[in-house]
Formats: structure tokens, C-alpha cells, sequence
């Protein structure tokens, strides 16, 4: 009897062992896996570059006004006024801006932001800078239709004297008259472009934006404007300063990362192995990272071609639509990717904070998940 209790027992403690044993080699098994979720920071970097891209816009506005006549013009100053205004279209100066983007699709669809390829100029602020315009105008206008009367009540008398002189032969007499005629059509021309600027109402005018959108891609050499690949705006979410473009060819070339937008929020959504990561220390959200153009070609376009940046930083404030982190970014960084250590696509960079350059803010993805399921 005592024989077989020592079997029972040596045969459980066997079990206990093994029972142990398994459990050793499971929690092993799943710390390996666990360092595998995250990605390294070189990694991340090497796998994501190729599938972002310079974004190049060049634009200029319309403005039509209610007289049929249209006025040109680059931008908007300093002061707000109307930089570059032009009366023909071939002379007016194409603003040129950049931006990232990158890649989310086969069919050569690119995310970046509606204020990198869209019009974001309000019609009243134009209208407004118009109406200055115009007052100018007039006034210039008035100036000068003085100016001339003047010098026609001048000539007015020059023609009364040789009218009535004697002494003065037909030809001097028709040359005084020809003189007189000239400029009172002249000042009578600048009366009737005096008058029909006065009926004019900025308020009436139509404004138009003028844009040619294309875009380099990273670790590819451009001499100029023209090397850049030309695209068409496909959609714009501008409450979430939102867009997706797309090459005219419509094929993402097939050396290039295509970033996958998620069903669900990185942020919120853990799965098994992501939970053990973060009980570990190891959360995928711990660390953000962003690949772009700070200042456009100004840093990207080096000796050895078009050259993204990526910087990395840490999550300080979360709300409903955006994220703030301290990843450094300069103007060009608008549209670039932020992922996770996974990673996982977590938000697109709009914006930074006024006087800083640690502390900037980007679209959370579920706001792009949206605007590509429209």
C-alpha cells in the first residue's frame, strides 16, 4: 500500500514539474513575443520612408469682379493686403508651398492636409482686401482726372488765343487744337474707368483658386518644379484639415510603403501581446514617431536627393479629434505620418504650437478612417 503511495506521489510531483516547466517555457515564449511587438526606432524608419512624399503646391487667385473684369494675385502680406495683384493672368507670381504626404493605398492615394493643397483663404477676407483695392483706385484715379482737367483748362486757353489771334497760322493753330482734343479724351477716358470702378461692389465679386498640386518622393532626385509628379484633389475634410490626393496615373509605384489606416484607434485598442508589452513597460504608445519635410526643400533636397527627416517624442495631451506630442516639426511637416512603436498609424500632423517648435498637433486617424469611407 505504501508502495503505491510513493507512485501516487512521484507521479504528481513528475506532474507539478512538468505542469511547471510548460508554464516557464509559455511565459518565455510570450516575453519573446512580447519583444517582438515593437518595432526599433531604425526599423520603423527604414520600412516607412519610401512611402512618404514633398508635396508641392502652386497657386494663385482670381478674383472676378461684377463688371466681368478679373484682377490676380499671389497671396496675402504681412498686413493682410493683396500681395502680387496683376490685370493679366500670364504675369501674375505663382505661389509655390510644400507639405508631406504619404501613401495609403495601391491605386496612388495620398494623405496630407486640406490647407497643404486647398484653398484656405475666407471670401470675405478677400473681398475685404478688394474693396481696399478699389478705394485705392478711385482715388488714383481721381488724382489723376484732376490733373488732367487742369492741364485741359490750360489748353483751353491756348486754343481760345489761337482761335482768336491773328498771328497765329492754321498749322499752329490745328496743333494746339489736336493737343486740347487729347487730353480731354484722355481725362474723359480716366472719368469713365473712374465711374465704372465706383459701380463696382467687392461683395459681388467671385473668387477663384488656381492650383497645380504634384508631388517627389523621398530618396529621388529633382532639379526643379518640374520633375515633380503631377495629382489631382480627390477629397478634403476641411473641420479636420483632412485630404486625400492622388496621382494622375492613378498606381502607386511598387517600391513604395503604403501606410494601413486602421479600423480602430491604436491609442485605445490593445491586443494580448500589446497588453503583456505594456504590464512589462513596453507600451506601443510610449513613443511617437513622425517621418516629414521640415521646411520643404529648404532641408529635403540634398546632394544625394530628396531627403525626409524623423524625429520622434512623447504624447502630453489627448482629446477627441487631436493629440499634442513634443516631436520637434517645422512649417513642410504639415500631412507627415505619426506612428507608434508598433508601427501603427496613430494621427497626421496639421499643426504646431505658436512659438515652439516641441509641441505640436495632429488629426487623430479614426477622423482619416472617416473621410476615406466617403
Amino acid at each position: 500500500m505504501r508502495f503505491f503511495e510513493r507512485v501516487t506521489i512521484k507521479t504528481r510531483i513528475k506532474r507539478v514539474m512538468k505542469n511547471k516547466c510548460l508554464w516557464i517555457v509559455c511565459v518565455c515564449t510570450m516575453l519573446l513575443s512580447v519583444s517582438c511587438v515593437n518595432k526599433a526606432e531604425g526599423d520603423i524608419e527604414a520600412e516607412t520612408a519610401s512611402g512618404v512624399v514633398l508635396v508641392q503646391n502652386e497657386s494663385f487667385y482670381e478674383v472676378e469682379l461684377s463688371n466681368g473684369v478679373s484682377l490676380y494675385f499671389s497671396g496675402f502680406d504681412d498686413n493682410g493686403e493683396l500681395r502680387g495683384l496683376a490685370t493679366e493672368k500670364d504675369s501674375v507670381d505663382v505661389t509655390t508651398s510644400y507639405g508631406t504626404g504619404f501613401f495609403v493605398s495601391q491605386e496612388g492615394e495620398i494623405v496630407t492636409n486640406t490647407h497643404v493643397v486647398s484653398n484656405m483663404v475666407a471670401d470675405k477676407d478677400v473681398n475685404k482686401s478688394v474693396d481696399k483695392v478699389l478705394k485705392a483706385l478711385k482715388m488714383m484715379l481721381a488724382a489723376k482726372y484732376y490733373e488732367l482737367d487742369g492741364k485741359l483748362n490750360q489748353a483751353e486757353q491756348y486754343y481760345l488765343f489761337a482761335n482768336r489771334s491773328r498771328s497765329v497760322s492754321y498749322e499752329e493753330f490745328y496743333r494746339v487744337k489736336a493737343v486740347r482734343d487729347a487730353i480731354k479724351a484722355q481725362r474723359d477716358e480716366v472719368g469713365e474707368y473712374y465711374n465704372s470702378i465706383d459701380r463696382i461692389r467687392a461683395n459681388d465679386s467671385e473668387i477663384k483658386y488656381h492650383n497645380r498640386i504634384s508631388i517627389a518622393y523621398n530618396n529621388t532626385h529633382v532639379k526643379g518644379p518640374k520633375d515633380f509628379v503631377p495629382c489631382v484633389v480627390r477629397k478634403t475634410d476641411a473641420e479636420h484639415d483632412l485630404a486625400v490626393i492622388q496621382l494622375k496615373s492613378k498606381v502607386t509605384p511598387e517600391d513604395k510603403y503604403i501606410f494601413e489606416v486602421p479600423e480602430e484607434d491604436p491609442l485605445l485598442t490593445y491586443s494580448l501581446m500589446d497588453k503583456a508589452a505594456k504590464e512589462i513597460r513596453d507600451d506601443k504608445n510610449s513613443r511617437l514617431f513622425m517621418t516629414s519635410f521640415n521646411l520643404g526643400p529648404a532641408l529635403a533636397i540634398t546632394k544625394d536627393g530628396v531627403r525626409s527627416q524623423f524625429n520622434t517624442g512623447t504624447i502630453s495631451q489627448r482629446t477627441g479629434d487631436r493629440l499634442m506630442y513634443s516631436i520637434p516639426a517645422l512649417p513642410g511637416s504639415s500631412g507627415s505620418p505619426v506612428v507608434n512603436h508598433a508601427g501603427e498609424l496613430v494621427a497626421v500632423n496639421y499643426a504646431g504650437l505658436n512659438g515652439t517648435q516641441s509641441f505640436n498637433y495632429g488629426v487623430r486617424v479614426k477622423h482619416l478612417r472617416n473621410l476615406l469611407g466617403k
